[in-house]
């Protein structure tokens, strides 16, 4: 196949893309209980005591405690949330058709991420239960600034060491299309470090683009599913989306939110701790029995600012839809990339206006073509008044 050449992309049965948003959005439901349920029950019924009790008659440092308790209590919560994460990562996926990975290949991605997110969480709350015991008045200061620290390391990290643990990256071939996408990136004076091939195909028939990685280790990624099914002019305005996000700043504004949302959990989760330290029957704040109360306090406070991240989120891809449109002036492009997008992605074209307010962070695709349309009016009534 060759650049100008694309696979034909059938429209997405309505009623299959909606059954498939509803499974999605209810198994994501049942996490977010989950997250609330299996501590609040941890917590009242003494499993959590119980595990740290384990943990000191096997040694009396308190890091190791925190250690040790945090591999039997996850090992725990793990297999509780398998069987969820089994049907909503594999069977959901298979049943409607968007993945090709068999359950072997599923079972070591998964086991992958589980390892990953093992060693992180423990690093992390290792660390927050020692600021908790060194400077129990200021630990939620100095744990917010951590966080943040490791997120804008992971951000540089992802797509030269996370992403290629599950992906096949290669630099894409030369030709018109690489030619186009570094002459897009020239123009807007962005530094990209390179193109790579995001060899998604392998594991699903979605399709994706993104510019990842900061500094040095910015660049463009864009899957081979979207590259088979998009002309080159649908990919080059698809990426000057993206781009727009750099140009733009969004990625550090999004940071700044997300920062923000750090300090308030963690000052949050601080009065908690004191609070119901008594009730609880915790040795103190610095008792890793008290951890699920972390967990629920920190839950609580992602759950209120959900929307509200959304939102804002939803605010910045419409803002990077009108800057690849201003660039290109490719609104026939954009719209047919964006209907593309949505029936490879099976995504619902327009979804419940309340789910969609709350819990996408993205505009639905109709939304979007909407506001290309649009973009084409007011364009076309301000050149006229200009003439």
């Amino acid at each position: 196949m060759t650049e100008n050449e694309t696979i034909n992309v059938p429209a997405a049965d309505p009623a299959k893309a909606k059954s498939y948003e509803r499974v999605k959005l209810v198994m994501s439901l049942v996490s977010m209980a989950l997250n609330f349920v299996i501590p609040i029950l941890f917590l009242l019924l003494g499993g959590s005591e119980a595990i740290r009790n384990l943990a000191e008659g096997w040694t009396g440092s308190a890091a190791l405690i925190v250690v040790i308790y945090l591999l039997v209590s996850g090992a725990g919560l793990q297999a509780i949330e398998f069987p969820f994460e089994i049907f909503s990562g594999f069977i959901v996926e298979k049943k409607y058709g968007l993945s090709k990975v068999s359950i072997r290949g599923w079972l070591w991605d998964w086991l992958k991420g589980t390892m990953i997110q093992t060693v992180l969480a423990v690093a992390l709350i290792s660390g927050i239960y020692w600021l908790l015991r060194s400077q129990p008045e200021m630990w939620w200061v100095w744990a917010a600034i951590g966080a943040i620290v490791l997120m804008i390391i992971m951000m540089a990290l992802v797509p030269i060491v996370l992403m290629p643990l599950f992906y096949r990256f290669e630099p894409i071939p030369e030709g018109e299309l690489k030619d186009r996408l570094f002459a897009l990136a020239d123009r807007i004076g962005t530094n990209v470090k390179g193109v790579y091939v995001w060899h998604l195909g392998d594991k699903s028939s979605k399709a994706n683009a993104a510019v990842t990685g900061w500094g040095r280790t910015r660049r463009i990624i864009i899957s081979d599913t979207l590259i088979e099914s998009n002309t080159v002019e649908e990919i080059e305005v698809v990426m000057a989306h993206e781009l727009g996000h750099h140009v733009r700043g969004d990625v550090w504004k999004m940071l700044v939110v997300q920062a923000a949302l750090v300090f308030i959990s963690f000052f949050v989760i601080d009065l908690a701790l004191v609070a119901w330290i008594d009730a609880l029957g915790l040795r103190g704040i610095a008792d890793i029995a008290g951890l699920p109360l972390v967990l629920i306090v920190g839950a609580c406070v992602s759950l209120v600012a959900l929307p509200i991240a959304n939102w804002l989120s939803r605010k910045a891809e419409t803002s990077a839809d009108m800057y690849a449109l201003n660039l290109t002036g490719m609104k026939d492009d954009f719209i047919s990339a964006m209907t593309k997008l949505g029936d490879q992605n099976l995504s619902q074209k327009q979804p419940n206006a309340v789910v969609e307010f709350i819990f996408h962070s993205h505009p639905s695709i109709q939304h979007r073509i909407d506001n290309a349309n649009a973009w084409s009016t007011t364009d076309a009534k301000k050149l006229e008044k200009s003439q």
